[in-house]
């Protein structure tokens, strides 16, 4: 792996079907970027102030971190981001820190920092922490998570950043549980909430 196309030229030689599968060489390319993170260094110094304008369009603040958008495969539908982990005194309660899952499966690898990542099930209408499936992950580990899996994030080192890739969606809502009840907020996407606001549009020209 001489750079970071050479890294998303071999993703887009693994298996991206059914929509939530994850091909199990995903981890094996990122533990071989880990190996080499001057690759991810060398990608975003290169970034000027006129790809960045159009860059922040597709990324967004968290109440935890800030996602920075790095590729998209139109045909094969996955996503590639840099998760960028506030400081402590900047992070607020969300998503990354409470019980959650996602829209797809997911493959990280730590490039700087680390956490405890923890894995919870629900039972009899609570949610439970499988204290067996704790991990401590820092540079330069890497590790999967199913969509369907709810987990969260605990003692964030400041200054964390991990790579994230992202399978094709499965579903266009999330679920975040931000008490022990097991009962979840649901959180949308773009796509399911087009529906709300061609809703809204429509009625604003009612008079």
């Amino acid at each position: 792996m001489k750079d970071f196309c050479d890294f998303l030229h071999e993703l887009n030689l693994l298996t991206w079907c059914p929509a939530g599968y994850l091909d199990p060489g995903v981890l094996d390319l990122l533990r071989e970027l880990g190996s080499v993170p001057e690759l991810v260094s060398r990608t975003v110094n290169s970034w000027n102030a006129r790809n960045l304008e159009t860059r922040q369009l597709l990324c967004h603040e968290t109440a935890t971190h800030y996602k920075w958008f790095i590729y998209y495969h139109k045909a094969l539908r996955y996503r590639v981001w840099l998760h960028q982990y506030k400081a402590l005194d900047e992070r607020r309660t969300g998503y990354a820190t409470v019980p959650h899952n996602h829209r797809y499966s997911l493959a990280s690898l730590i490039l700087r920092g680390g956490f405890d990542h923890h894995y919870f099930e629900r039972r009899g209408g609570e949610l439970v922490e499988l204290t067996d499936e704790r991990r401590s992950y820092s540079g330069p580990d890497a590790y999967t998570v199913d969509w369907r899996r709810v987990h969260k994030l605990s003692a964030v080192r400041d200054h964390t950043v991990t790579l994230v890739v992202e399978s094709p969606v499965v579903r266009h809502f999330s679920e975040a549980f931000y008490d022990q009840t097991g009962q979840p907020s649901l959180v949308y996407d773009f796509v399911e909430l087009h529906t709300r606001l061609s809703e809204a549009v429509a009625t604003s020209q009612v008079v």
